[in-house]
């Protein structure tokens, strides 16, 4: 049985961690499975029409805004067991924020009636919901002090940092990122063009702070990173 075909039950959806196995089951029920390509743009920015709140069964997406020049900057990354679309389904206001597909992904769908009812039988899932949604805010706030204080080069660092918290790996002094994100992402992510990520990558490098190659991203000396 493959990730995509288990429980929601098992899928470790912090959402619903405080729910029986039978309570996840009667919330599924009501749950619309929707497969989406990589690059397929799952929510509009602006969209006023929108009303769907969506939970990740595998893959990734990427929250982004689109500069009037089409320049993208990537807020935030999203996999297995995260949720997103929740703000606009709760206020009814018009999307913050696009959504895309960073890999062929796969996603359950609940709209704002089914959503609203679930949240009134099961306020466990409500004050998971708001923890989350403050934890995100809060992240939102450092990363829009970092794209207004931090050098370019502070930025890069940074945003490397944070991948490396998200979903990195710590043996003995190193952080270590399998499967590293592309340059051009990492530029998206830090408000900046992929050649500048390409030449501080470089320098950091030279200075044994990281070392990397497409398979893995090593931090040799996060504190160094961090100054």
């Amino acid at each position: 049985m493959s990730n995509n075909d288990l429980p929601i039950s098992q899928l470790n959806v912090p959402l619903f961690s405080g729910l029986s196995e039978n309570e996840i089951e009667m919330i599924s029920r009501v749950m619309i499975k929707r497969k989406f390509s990589a690059d397929d743009i799952i929510v509009h920015e602006d969209d006023k029409e929108s009303q769907t709140f969506f939970v990740i069964v595998c893959g990734e997406v990427n929250v982004t805004l689109l500069s009037q020049e089409s320049k993208q900057t990537i807020l935030a990354t999203f996999r297995r067991g995260d949720f997103f679309g929740e703000m606009s389904v709760l206020d009814g206001e018009p999307r913050s924020a696009s959504v895309i597909a960073a890999t062929e992904c796969e996603l359950l769908m609940l709209y704002r009636s089914s959503l609203m009812q679930i949240l009134e039988k099961y306020p466990k899932i409500a004050i998971q919901m708001l923890v989350t949604m403050s934890r995100r805010l809060r992240r939102s706030n450092k990363q829009i002090n970092t794209l207004s204080m931090m050098s370019v080069y502070g930025r890069v660092a940074d945003v490397i940092l944070q991948i490396a918290q998200d979903r990195g790996k710590r043996i003995s002094d190193m952080l270590i990122i399998n499967k590293p994100p592309t340059h051009q992402h990492i530029a998206e992510m830090a408000g900046t063009t992929r050649e500048t990520v390409t030449r501080i990558m470089s320098q950091l490098k030279k200075k044994h702070f990281i070392t990397f190659d497409r398979k893995r991203l090593v931090i040799l000396n996060e504190g160094k990173l961090y100054d």
